[in-house]
């Protein structure tokens, strides 16, 4: 007899993290989903931790780092509901803020995907990271430029971070964190999944909330539905000169997927003096390991 399909299927990518990932699946021993963790090829001893202390979690054990979209695209076509958890390793969840997610998604045919309400251990919300609108040339330049650290409510870096936004009320939005995000299976099959060129991570979510809204359906934050999210874990991995290097090609792929080449083109430029004046502020202060890491940044151009 072959076994129902789970309600909701959860998709972990795991890199490296396996004490984070471990608090991970021990608040989800007790639920009913489905729980499968792709282990993208980490030598920290997270997939024989996986094997040994969670056997109900299906383990895909990758001997090659395919990033987050190709992860994400693994663990989908191991996944039987038509509900898929987007979740990140260092998430701590609950079967109600699930439960929650998923009676959200259900509540109309059109919500291609809802997210939930990230905060901190100690219970405050993480704001400007929860839910975000689609980056414009406008909030990045202002980024890249440091005018946000000038003027911080400057109108591009408000409507960027959706700041007009209460984290404390349901919406439709742009992108909410990927870091916990419910998708109906059906919408991710027909826009073919993540795409696996934003490599290693990092604005894969971002055009794929962009093609999901493009494809007519909607995006919703449901801040019923709250996560524990303890974040940068794969930051602090791989350091600052190699997260800022894939942060800004990133960036500057999915301008010019989004926007075209001559957008992209003006981004480079802007990412050029945004580093430049990184490595000139970095070195007033004395800090010469950032100026090195945003350096790094102008060699790879």
């Amino acid at each position: 007899m072959t076994a129902a399909p789970a309600t909701v299927s959860i998709l972990i990518v795991n890199w490296h993290a396996r004490d984070p990932l471990a608090r991970n699946l021990a608040a989800l021993a007790h639920s009913p989903f489905e729980v499968i963790v792709v282990d993208n090829a980490s030598d920290d001893g997270s997939a024989e931790m996986v094997a040994r202390d969670f056997p109900g979690v299906r383990l895909l054990r990758e001997s090659t780092n395919h990033g987050f979209a190709g992860g994400v695209n693994l663990a989908r076509r191991a996944a039987t509901s038509d509900r898929l958890l987007l979740l990140n390793p260092d998430i701590e969840a609950t079967t109600e803020a699930i439960e929650t997610l998923a009676r959200a998604l259900d509540a109309d045919p059109r919500i291609g995907a809802v997210g939930g309400r990230l905060v901190n251990p100690d219970g405050t919300p993480q704001h400007g990271f929860n839910i975000r609108r689609f980056p414009t040339l406008g909030s990045i330049a202002v980024d890249l430029l440091l005018i946000d650290h000038l003027w911080p409510d400057n109108p591009a870096s408000r409507r960027y971070l959706a700041r007009d936004l209460r984290d404390d009320e349901r919406a439709d939005v742009d992108q909410p964190a990927a870091a916990c995000l419910m998708v109906r299976a059906a919408a991710f099959d027909a826009l073919h999944g993540l795409d696996e060129q934003f490599y290693p991570a990092w604005f894969e979510d971002v055009d794929f909330c962009r093609r999901l809204r493009d494809a007519g359906y909607r995006i919703c934050y449901e801040p019923r539905a709250s996560f524990v999210h303890h974040g940068r874990i794969a930051m602090r991995r791989l350091g600052t000169g190699p997260f800022a290097r894939i942060w800004y090609r990133n960036l500057t792929r999915y301008v010019r997927k989004e926007h075209g080449a001559a957008a992209a083109v003006l981004v480079r430029v802007l990412i050029a003096v945004g580093m430049l004046l990184r490595v000139t502020i970095s070195l007033a202060r004395g800090d010469r390991e950032s100026a090195r890491a945003f350096w790094s940044v102008l060699a790879d151009k």
